[in-house]
This record gives C-alpha cells, structure tokens and sequence, in this order.
C-alpha cells in the first residue's frame, strides 16, 4: 500500500475549512472531524451526546442535504440508534453521523430549517 502524504489530504481540509468559514455559528459542541489517509476525499462530522441528532438535523439542514436522504442504523442489541447523511463539497464526500440513545430514538425528529 502506498503512504498517503500529507498534501493528498488538503481537499478534505480545504472542505473543512469551507464548512467553517461558511457556517462558523453551527453548533461544535461533541463533534469529531476525522479526516482519514484511508479515503483523502472523505470528511466526516459525528456529533454525540444529548444534543447529537439535533445537531445533525441543522448541519443536515445548512447543507442543504434531503431528509428522504438520511438513513438510520441501529445497534442489534445495543443501546445506540444513528443517522446518516452524505453530501459532496469541493469534490469531497461530507459525512453527517448523528448518534442518541434507542430510548430517544422512538421520538421522530421533524425535519428544521437553518437559516444561513
């Protein structure tokens, strides 16, 4: 396997930066940006905790993302239930994953608009 260099990640960053630069009062709070040497062209935004969905719900909504467009994933028996979602931003896939407890997960979460 070849070693990626640090240049081969600057999309991905550069898309970062976008995202930041574009909507720098979305909520940060409990979100991981990982962007992986495994797949440059790839960012990806998990929000956890008591505010993750809705967190995910606004970035979905800012960018512009479908909510026909999301899918959910659950842990078989485990207490996690996820959304997801994909955009593309500078010929880089933008990953959304947000994550609650099943408990919560019997509530549906409508679909907000963010103004930007």
């Amino acid at each position: 396997m070849r070693t990626q260099m640090l240049n081969g990640l600057a999309a991905s960053v550069a898309a970062l930066d976008s995202l930041m630069e574009r909507f720098p009062n979305l909520p940060a709070a409990d979100v991981n940006v990982n962007v992986s040497t495994f797949s440059p062209d790839r960012l990806g935004l998990s929000f956890h905790g008591d505010r993750g969905e809705k967190n995910f719900e606004i970035w979905r909504s800012a960018l512009g993302i479908s909510y026909a467009a999301v899918s959910r994933e659950q842990e078989i028996d485990g207490p996690l239930t996820w959304l997801i979602a994909e955009t593309t931003l500078g010929g880089v896939t933008v990953r959304l994953i947000g994550y609650r407890e099943r408990q919560a997960a019997a509530e549906q979460l409508a679909p907000c608009e963010v103004a930007t």
